[in-house]
């Protein structure tokens, strides 16, 4: 084991942190599992907000049958300044209204469809189009989700098509969620 030198003179910590994030084999090895995966396609979302103005950047990443593809938009909402539930949730509308395109234009139909979100209680979104009682826009967003839903079953019925929640071993060491993160980030200049 090499001795390490902490009290050295420069910016020895940043080396340190970035020696101390390597993924481990078995990250590496889920993830590129994933990206060579051709029966499950998975969408991973995020949304950033410019220092609560109310201007989102939303970004996804499509990733299976050996590809990945980024799709990034801005959107303008002051009124739900400060409110990162409706833009997470704007993110999963987002990729459901690239899922229907993406699977007629970059890849093979896949038997299942799974997108992913940072949020916990996005899960509430494949049951019913109601997730609050009090916010009304945010209930707006939930109730468009669910109808493109099931309008994507019904065009295609052979797809299985789910919105999950990642736990916190799905978020560690993985590129694709860092990478819908950046994509959020980079379309409004953060």
């Amino acid at each position: 084991m090499v001795k390490r030198n902490y009290h050295s003179k420069g910016n020895y910590r940043q080396q340190l942190m970035r020696w101390q994030k390597k993924p481990t084999k078995g990250a590496r090895e889920r993830f590129e599992s994933w990206l060579w995966d051709s029966e499950v396609l998975r969408v991973f979302t995020d949304a950033s907000e410019l220092q609560h103005q109310g201007i989102f950047g939303l970004g996804i990443i499509f990733v299976g049958q050996g590809t990945t593809l980024v799709k990034s938009k801005k959107h303008y909402n002051h009124a739900m300044r400060k409110m990162n539930v409706y833009a997470e949730i704007l993110a999963v509308d987002f990729a459901l209204s690239n899922v229907e395109e993406v699977l007629n234009n970059e890849f093979y139909l896949p038997s299942k469809v799974l997108i992913y979100s940072d949020w916990n209680e996005v899960d509430k979104l494949n049951d019913s189009p109601m997730i609050t009682k009090g916010n009304t826009a945010i209930n707006a967003v939930a109730e468009r989700i669910y109808e493109k839903k099931s309008l994507f079953s019904i065009s295609n019925p052979t797809v299985e098509l789910e919105i999950l929640s990642m736990d916190k071993e799905e978020k560690v060491f993985n590129p694709f969620y860092k990478g819908s993160h950046n994509a959020a980030r980079r379309v409004i200049g953060i």
